[in-house]
């Protein structure tokens, strides 16, 4: 009977696993140009710097697309459609973080340190990527799924003044 009930336990916990991965899907619902990035820094501190992912739409029906997020390079952004003058582009920013100091009090009386906030921990990026792929997500009815973009090419450098 032990036997029975453990056996029913871990096929429910393996079937329940499933429905949590990632759907990957081998052809994009849309035609795309060639993808691009770009790194770029703002001419102040405060202003910051990041990188812009950039993939022309070549399809027609923008209807029917409704892409979400971008995953690139160990980092996540929501994907932005733009009308340029090349046609439709679907456009990611990666800001970086400025990583300075948080305020701490530290003192020998460790309730005076109560305000103090814990580092925040980095969570697990989903994919293993190469330096040159990135992953979209996108609504397929009401199931999110996934593709992997390959050959991104990295364009020079642009630093604003």
């Amino acid at each position: 009977m032990k036997a029975i009930t453990y056996m029913i336990i871990v096929l429910t916990l393996s079937l329940s696993s499933c429905s949590s991965q990632r759907k990957m899907v081998d052809q994009a619902p849309f035609e795309m140009g060639q993808a691009t990035c770009q790194a770029w820094a703002g001419g102040r501190a405060e202003t910051g710097s990041g990188l812009v992912l950039e993939i022309p739409i070549l399809s027609e029906n923008l209807d029917e697309m409704k892409l979400q997020q971008a995953f690139f390079r160990g980092k996540i952004a929501d994907l932005k459609m733009e009308n340029t003058e090349k046609g439709w582009v679907a456009k990611a920013n990666f800001k970086n973080q400025n990583v300075g100091k948080p305020d701490m009090v530290m003192h020998s009386d460790s309730k005076q340190e109560v305000g103090n906030q814990p580092p925040k921990l980095k969570e697990k990026f989903p994919f293993e990527l190469g330096k040159d792929q990135c992953v979209l997500s996108f609504l397929d009815g009401d199931t999110v799924k996934y593709y992997k973009v390959e050959n991104i090419k990295e364009k020079k450098a642009k630093m604003f003044k």
